[in-house]
This record gives structure tokens, C-alpha cells and sequence, in this order.
């Protein structure tokens, strides 16, 4: 297995979405860290226990909008594990439903936070880890067209249309290293086995990652056309 005890961080939602891919990647045989704010988060972890395979799953305490928690939590690893061989940001975000004129300011500076200062602070120590490591992949997961259908959460979809320019500058710095990056289109709406939009169906997340992580990445630049010097 090309996951057998490489080092995985998922850092985002505790969702459906990432409880599959933890899944996929224990199934794979990694080592699967997961990064948690509060005891609370690691509630998640009991609807994964029975998955197969001799991977394992381990917590850290870190904020990720708190970049020097975070910071702190990946020179753990380094020191711990020597390596990040895989990192993947999938924030799943909620919908604020209210037209902007109505959005408190509270609301704004909870999905600021959420939406573009944690991923910032993934994407950006993901890097550093990587690059520490000499080499590795991050994989960020984009919910923009399944939220832009919802008409009445704009706050939410200004957010992650800032979150997807925010990952095409990191690309473009990153792309003449050694690291990877994808920056995969999800969309639960779509149908299964189906090209449309360029977006994949949430199911087929898994199995994407794993043929990208073994370099399979053949039939499959239409699910991230931007990543290319002529964009």
C-alpha cells in the first residue's frame, strides 16, 4: 500500500466528509493525525473505531485559526515522525443564510475565522512541514459550487470564493517545488461516475486521493484545470 505508515494530517471539519477520508486513509495503513481544538472534537473519532487495517489515529490540541498553536503542533510532528508525507484541508462550512445588510459582525468574524484564517494557516504550515520533510503532497478540498447554488448565503460563499483565489496564489508559489498540491472540487449534488462542472461526488474522494498519491493522475486534470502554468 503506498499509505503504509506515511503521515497524514486532515485539518478542518469534523464532518461526514472527513470521517470518510480518516477512514480511507486508516483502511491504507497510515498514520492519521488529526489536529482537535477542544476534548469535545475528539468525540469524532468514535464513529471511525471499527475501520480495518493496522493504521492509527492520533490527536493533537491546536486552534488552527491560532497560527503558533498550530505552528507548535507541527514541529511536534516533525520531531515525533520526522516527516509529513500528506496533508489535507477539508473545511466543510456551514451556510449563513442572511443577505450581507443583515449579517452581524459577530457572524462575519466567526466565518472569517473559520473559513479563511484556518485554512491560511493549514495551507501555509502544511507547506512548512512538507518542505521540512524534503517532500510531500497537500490536497485542499473545495465546496465553492455546491454552496454558490445557495442564493441566500453570501457571507458563506464570499468566504470560499476568497478561500479558492487564496489556493491558486498558493499554487502559484509552490509549483516549481517538490511539494503537490491538488485542489479538489466536491460537490454532494453531483452524480456518481459522472464528468460535470468538474466537480466529483464526495464518495469518490477517497479513491481520488489514493490514485493521486500514487501518481495516477491520468483522465484527471479537469477536476483541478486552473493548476496549470496557462491559468
Amino acid at each position: 500500500m503506498s499509505l503504509k505508515n506515511k503521515v497524514a494530517v486532515l485539518a478542518g471539519s469534523k464532518g461526514a466528509i472527513a470521517i470518510s477520508i480518516a477512514k480511507m486513509l486508516l483502511k491504507e495503513n497510515a498514520i492519521v493525525i488529526v489536529p482537535a481544538q477542544s476534548a469535545k472534537d475528539l468525540l469524532w473519532i468514535k464513529q471511525i473505531e471499527a475501520v480495518t487495517g493496522s493504521g492509527s489515529i492520533i490527536t493533537m490540541l491546536a486552534d488552527y485559526p491560532d497560527f503558533y498553536r498550530a505552528e507548535q503542533m507541527t514541529d511536534d510532528i516533525i520531531e515525533r515522525f520526522g516527516k509529513i508525507d500528506l496533508s489535507i484541508a477539508c473545511f466543510e462550512s456551514s451556510s449563513l443564510t442572511k443577505p450581507l445588510n443583515q449579517v452581524e459582525i459577530t457572524d462575519w468574524e466567526r466565518t472569517i475565522e473559520q473559513n479563511i484564517t484556518a485554512f491560511f494557516v493549514a495551507a501555509r504550515l502544511s507547506f512548512i512541514g512538507i518542505k521540512k520533510s524534503r517532500r510531500g503532497m497537500f490536497i485542499s478540498i473545495d465546496f465553492t459550487n455546491h454552496t454558490l447554488k445557495t442564493e441566500q448565503a453570501k457571507l458563506t460563499r464570499l468566504s470560499l470564493c476568497m478561500q479558492k483565489e487564496m489556493a491558486k496564489m498558493f499554487f502559484e508559489e509552490i509549483k516549481d517545488t517538490n511539494m503537490e498540491y491538488y485542489h479538489l472540487y466536491v460537490d454532494p449534488n453531483k452524480k456518481k461516475n459522472k464528468s460535470q462542472n468538474n466537480y466529483i461526488h464526495p464518495d469518490e474522494l477517497g479513491a481520488l486521493i489514493l490514485d493521486l498519491y500514487d501518481g495516477n493522475t491520468k483522465g484527471k486534470d479537469p477536476l483541478f484545470h486552473w493548476m496549470h502554468n496557462d491559468h
